[in-house]
């Protein structure tokens, strides 16, 4: 799993790690981030991070939907820094889908995967991670999560 540095393209390591509450309360105090995480305590909340890069450039809220077969992603969100056309790395959002995903095979649930976005970001998740729209949720399942796990876990490799 990498990111890539916007300027140099340079493909940075990069890892997704579950964070616990008094992690979400210091993140959250850097408003680097937005949304108020600290609602998100009850969830199981990942971080990513990279080498050589001191703070999390994205963070990610699961809830498992057994009754759905399927994995929630509640909340996700890029560092306000890498947000937009002057961001310094790409790939965060992504990865941190990938790796939905793969909770969701785990899970069982066939890499079944749901959100529920806001409305201006929706375009860019149907477009760029080929989601869904059910209306109330964009969805990935089966084929395609495996298309975004192939994708975004292939230690450095360019498709």
């Amino acid at each position: 799993m990498y990111i890539k540095d916007t300027t140099t393209e340079d493909k940075i390591q990069a890892k997704i790690s579950k964070i616990d509450a008094k992690e979400i309360a210091s993140i959250n105090r850097t408003k680097r981030f937005d949304f108020n995480w600290n609602a998100e305590k009850l969830n199981n909340v990942y971080q990513l991070i990279a080498e050589g890069v001191s703070e999390p450039l994205g963070l990610m809220s699961l809830v498992e939907r057994p009754e759905d077969f399927a994995i929630e992603i509640h909340l996700i969100a890029v560092s306000r820094d890498n947000k937009g056309k002057q961001r310094k790395y790409e790939r965060i959002a992504g990865n941190m889908i990938a790796f939905a995903c793969k909770e969701a095979f785990a899970a069982g649930y066939d890499g079944y995967i749901c959100l529920k976005p806001k409305t201006l970001i929706s375009d860019h998740y149907k477009e760029k991670y080929n989601l869904q729209s059910t209306k109330l949720f964009l969805v990935s399942e089966g084929k395609n999560s495996l298309d975004l796990i192939k994708e975004y876990y292939q230690d450095g490799e360019e498709k």
